[in-house]
């Protein structure tokens, strides 16, 4: 079975447009401050986090950047599957000093991709909230341009906002007609409660006219001085939130 890179790779040029047009956003986003470390997260499950972390990455390292993504869902840990990939040793054997970093990160089919396994636990909070696992990430810092936290959906699970206390920015990913108004707002509240940076949400899954295929088209991002509006019913202005659409530029040559 093809590996996410692999899709990515053969995929048509609307996923590509999009995710470079995600990461182009990101950059704006840190343009006058450090946007190194990156949290991926979502509202609810299979909402499409894991897979637009590991696209961001190809991404990043499509123009030169040393990224590694980090798998820190441990209540669902998919990286390794989406990549195809078992690696011996992972996060957690790094965090229990079983083995060093450099053993652990696991080098992709994409050139300047790498990640980080990890493994189903039953109580990770304490694990990834502890000063090891700061300790590791200031680690990553330095070898890396671009860090990527893959985190558990935020509604159902805490790790997300811990995790986003460290991170330079976070990115909730939301899938049209899964996503509920009520608990997207709750996910945001607690985002702000843990003092995160919200740089934006991605709008996963939507279907063009054109040809069925879906792909991630708009992109989300914060507004500090957004004007208030007399009526709104989008969940955007509910979580305050401008709208940028990804653009079709043509086909790659």
């Amino acid at each position: 079975m093809s590996s996410i890179i692999d899709n990515y790779r053969a995929g048509k040029s609307n996923l590509q447009d999009a995710i470079r047009t995600l990461r182009t956003n990101i950059q704006f986003a840190g343009f006058n401050g450090k946007m190194q470390t990156i949290v991926i997260t979502s509202v609810m499950p299979h909402e499409g986090k894991s897979s637009i972390a590991l696209y961001l990455g190809i991404a990043m390292a499509e123009m030169g950047k040393e990224t590694v993504v980090i798998d820190a869902d441990c209540r669902r840990p998919m990286i390794s599957n989406y990549l195809k990939q078992r690696p011996q040793k992972g996060l957690m054997d790094v965090m229990s000093n079983e083995t060093d970093i450099d053993s652990a990160i696991t080098a992709t089919s994409q050139p300047g991709l790498y990640f980080l396994d990890t493994k189903t636990l039953a109580n990770p909070v304490e694990v990834l909230s502890s000063k090891r696992f700061r300790e590791v990430i200031k680690s990553l810092e330095e070898r890396f341009d671009t860090i990527i936290i893959d985190t558990p959906p935020l509604f159902s699970f805490i790790e997300a906002a811990v995790l986003a206390q460290q991170a330079d920015g976070t990115v909730l990913v939301i899938r049209p007609g899964q996503t509920e108004i009520k608990a997207a707002q709750e996910v945001v509240e607690q985002l702000n409660k843990a003092n995160a940076k919200i740089i934006g949400v991605v709008l996963n899954g939507v279907p063009r006219n054109d040809s069925g295929y879906y792909y991630y088209n708009s992109y989300y991002y914060r507004n500090g001085r957004r004007k208030k509006k007399k009526r709104s019913t989008s969940i955007w202005t509910k979580l305050g939130f401008k709208k940028i659409n990804f653009k079709k530029t043509g086909k790659r040559k």
